[in-house]
């Protein structure tokens, strides 16, 4: 065969080959998810449209790419999430299967159409298909947020005390009842400083990581200190919850704001309470003390044993050492919790009694 013969044959093969291939490109673009979703989308409100001129504007409207760009919640957002969720705010599609309904009614003035969806919900606002709008892929730290886990996304704006988001509330009040704070710092709550900061920790990691952190702190990172700590999985959704509202963003505080509100967090004394062993006892508790020391095989091993503390130990020395760790333990990574002056002396006299049960133990053998 001649060789310019087979020059255009092998042309003739590539020209449709390439043909084929745009052909199978142009296909893929046109049968869309997204495409679909509004083709019914538009067949469903034309049969719930009653007006004549607006049913004929929908007949002829062709599926678009839906978008709106938010600039005022923290950052940037582009939202394309209405393109196939078409009815969010259309109340006649209230009973409608998903995507096509709307979307339930928020108490105050929420605009879906100013406020968008990724401000409350997380997800890929850019994306067009299911996976990719919804931030499956594992590297996407913010994935669409389900359930109870929306409460964190009310957090930037409503703060922690909105009746309507009773688990963030409750993971708010967790991280300070577990004493949580005395080991990290959250901008404007806490300021601890053994621990990692959290005031972004919600924008860098996805529910599952920090949910796997509470659980076990070695779980992602085995030279982790944190102390596994006696929590109910009610409690470790909470505080998930809480957690992944800390972003890092607050329409209601701003770097002046949130020092302040440190600052008067740190004034604020706990309330007093009656001296004694018992009342002690109860402050070893609630400051979860055995989340590091040991009293009588009881609690973890991170800091020294408390069992006879008594006898190594003056009331006085206590005292001192739970105002100010490191005033008399050098190096000391103890945090400095926040006590009230009672609660100081009952928590030293229990330690204190320590010595008695030591003695207890050995008049036994």
């Amino acid at each position: 065969m001649h060789i310019g013969t087979k020059m255009k044959i092998a042309l003739i093969v590539g020209a449709v080959f390439l043909l084929l291939g745009n052909g199978f490109i142009m296909y893929k673009n046109y049968q869309t998810e997204w495409r679909a979703y509004q083709e019914e989308y538009l067949k469903l409100v034309i049969q719930k449209t009653s007006d004549p001129v607006a049913k004929q504007v929908l007949e002829e409207r062709s599926p678009r790419i839906e978008q709106i760009v938010t600039t005022g919640f923290g950052r940037e957002r582009v939202d394309r999430c209405m393109t196939c969720h078409a009815g969010i705010d259309d109340v006649r599609f209230e009973d409608a299967p998903l995507p096509y309904r709307s979307h339930p009614r928020i108490p105050g003035d929420h605009p879906y159409r100013t406020f968008g969806c990724t401000t409350c919900h997380d997800g890929n606002g850019r994306g067009l298909a299911t996976a990719d709008a919804h931030g499956e892929d594992k590297y996407w730290m913010e994935p669409l947020l389900r359930g109870d886990y929306i409460e964190s996304g009310c957090a930037k704006c409503h703060g922690y005390n909105l009746v309507e988001t009773p688990k963030l509330r409750q993971g708010a009040e967790l991280f300070f009842t577990k004493a949580c704070y005395g080991c990290h710092k959250v901008e404007g709550m806490s300021d601890g400083k053994l621990g990692v900061e959290l005031t972004r920790v919600g924008a860098k990691w996805p529910l599952s990581y920090l949910e796997e952190s509470i659980v076990d702190p070695k779980a992602n990172n085995f030279e982790s200190m944190m102390p596994k700590m006696e929590v109910s999985p009610d409690e470790v959704k909470a505080l998930t919850i809480f957690l992944k509202s800390l972003t890092g963003e607050s329409l209601i505080k701003g770097p002046v704001e949130r020092y302040y509100a440190l600052k008067e967090w740190k004034a604020a004394k706990p309330a007093e309470v009656e001296v004694s062993v018992e009342s002690g006892k109860q402050v070893f508790a609630n400051k979860h003390c055995n989340a590091c020391h040991t009293i009588n095989g009881v609690g973890a091993k991170i800091a020294p044993d408390l069992s006879v503390y008594g006898l190594q130990r003056t009331k006085e020395w206590m005292i001192q050492h739970h105002i100010n760790p490191r005033s008399l333990v050098g190096g000391s990574v103890m945090p400095d919790f926040k006590y009230s002056k009672t609660e100081l002396e009952a928590l030293a006299t229990y330690l204190e009694s320590l010595k008695l049960l030591y003695s207890e133990r050995s008049e036994a053998k």
